[in-house]
């Protein structure tokens, strides 16, 4: 095996046979269950369909390396523009170092698109929430990165239901991204991709122009801070009581 042969796989020119993959993880002293998982994962490289388990490492560097990456959020923000409080209160992690969202570290362009309801669900407290509905306004202004918002006031339309994300590479097939229960399904089948391509393209329609995106955020944060008022005056009358 020469090394213009792993060249070749580090820039997906080449896809590696499963036996040249075993081998490189025997040179690397990587055995037992890992082995035999990476193995089977190159055995079924050349799938244009495909279920991984977890994929949460595999997801976050498709994220960093597209060249191109349009992620649909009709009720949970995508993760690419998380804030790290939100980021926490979705996987039920404890409260750890603070981050800044992840379309930070993109090398693409970001198409992110966020439905009202995503806007509107309680994810962690009113200040995760506050601080999330927040970023986003900051994102909207942004020319680096293209945030939309989609109204929750539109007629049912196949494939709006549930979220995507579009991976577009330069030397590598496009992944349709879908998150599962605790499995991620993956595609890089063209008819597939043309479909969830057709998707995008009706969100994109269905986006408010950007003066109305910011007038929904704000909207959606004054209900929120009135909510929380609400709440802390009944508090506050029950503790008298």
């Amino acid at each position: 095996m020469t090394p213009g042969f792993v060249t070749n796989w580090e820039r997906g020119l080449r896809l590696p046979k499963p036996e040249d993959v075993g081998a490189v993880l025997a040179h690397c002293r990587v055995i037992g269950a890992d082995r035999r998982r990476i193995v089977e994962m190159a055995r079924g490289a050349r799938e244009q369909d495909w279920i991984a388990t977890g994929g949460e490492e595999a997801y976050r560097e498709w994220e960093k390396t597209a060249r191109t990456v349009f992620a649909w959020g009709p009720d949970l923000v995508p993760p690419l523009l998380q804030t790290s409080g939100y980021a926490r209160a979705v996987r039920g992690a404890a409260k750890g170092e603070e981050e800044q969202p992840a379309w930070r570290e993109a090398t693409g362009r970001c198409v992110l698109v966020v439905g009202e309801t995503a806007l509107r669900r309680r994810i962690g407290s009113a200040e995760v929430m506050t601080e999330q509905l927040r970023g986003l306004g900051t994102a909207l202004e942004l020319d680096e990165i293209d945030v939309r918002l989609v109204p929750a006031e539109q007629e049912y339309r196949p494939g709006l239901a549930r979220p995507f994300t579009i991976f577009d590479f330069a030397n590598l097939p496009t992944i349709v991204h879908e998150r599962l229960l605790s499995e991620s399904a993956n595609s890089s089948s063209p008819v597939r991709v043309a479909r969830y391509r057709e998707v995008a393209e009706t969100l994109l329609n269905l986006a408010l122009p950007r003066s109305a995106a910011q007038a929904l955020l704000a909207t959606v944060l004054r209900e929120l801070s009135a909510a929380v008022g609400t709440l802390g005056m009944k508090e506050c009358r029950e503790g008298d009581a």
